[in-house]
């Protein structure tokens, strides 16, 4: 659905009907180039009561949307916290870390564009600090209503906290590809710990297989006999999907994360479309 005379597009638009948002409610604000997402997370049934996700690009339709959204669904909410869904992303292990020599650390694996910040974020389940760079523009969105004194959290530093929780107890190697605006992200477990995490710029399904297979082909994982698992903005009857399957045997969607409960009309959302927003609420713990 496209709102009159923008380019916003309505993907999904849920909320449980009998949840009345206090101050002790969360809203998850996620930020890519193309989506912003919203959820409503009740922390004391540990329950998702609403989610919401809109198609658009520019930052100041973003920003208008966030600050009308906060105004309209969530008011009395006093928490709420804001993930960027960004490609310069660098996983360091907490041993190694030191913030002075953060860029160093990121400019051996990103080239920094003109007007790009620095930044980091612990990933508690891995014992690791991902660094990253994300766009100034951003910066803008602290007028919508969100905190100005916020710190802005890497989307997929919740996704692998997610991912470690849901699958430490199975031994096996397993490879997951998240499909996100413009890029994916790849994160490879076996022995219940983390192997490998990158992320890939990606325009087409022919260069997400090309990187899937690069990853699977470096640490000896075999797309007939291991579980490949995705999520993110991939539908069974798109390109992406018809060309992973072609590949790979066992293909399956990630599940929501288990440790939470999901109100009826969430339910009917794909929940492996929006497993990383599943996991936001990790970081609060």
């Amino acid at each position: 659905m496209l709102t009159p005379e923008t380019g916003i597009k309505i993907i999904y638009d849920v909320t449980d009907a009998s949840w009345k948002p206090d101050e002790k409610s969360v809203c998850n604000v996620i930020v890519s180039s193309g989506h912003v997402v919203m959820t409503g997370f009740d922390p004391t049934k540990k329950r998702f009561a609403s989610l919401f996700c809109a198609e658009l690009n520019s930052d100041q339709e973003k920003s208008a949307l966030i600050s009308d959204r906060l105004v309209s669904h969530f008011q009395g909410i006093q928490k709420i916290r804001t993930f960027l869904s960004i490609q310069k992303t660098m996983l360091i292990p907490s041993a190694l870390f030191d913030r002075e020599n953060r860029q160093n650390f990121l400019e051996k694996q990103h080239k920094p564009e003109a007007g790009e910040l620095a930044s980091d974020y612990p990933v508690k389940m891995i014992d690791a600090q991902m660094a990253f760079l994300y766009p100034d523009t951003l910066e803008t969105l602290k007028t919508s209503g969100l905190s100005a004194g916020q710190q802005w959290i890497p989307l997929d530093a919740a996704w692998l906290d997610g991912l470690y929780l849901g699958y430490k107890n199975n031994d096996e190697i397993h490879f997951h590809v998240n499909i996100n605006d413009g890029f994916i992200s790849v994160a490879v477990f076996k022995d219940g710990s983390l192997q490998f995490y990158n992320t890939f710029e990606t325009t087409n399904a022919e260069e997400v297989l090309y990187f899937v297979m690069f990853v699977s082909e470096q640490l000896h994982v075999n797309p007939l006999r291991d579980s490949y698992y995705y999520s993110g903005f991939m539908k069974k009857n798109d390109e992406i999907f018809t060309l992973l399957s072609k590949y790979i045997k066992t293909l399956k969607p990630e599940e929501r994360p288990g440790i939470y409960n999901y109100s009826m009309p969430v339910v009917d959302v794909p929940g492996y479309m929006f497993f990383n927003a599943y996991c936001t609420p990790i970081c609060e713990s």
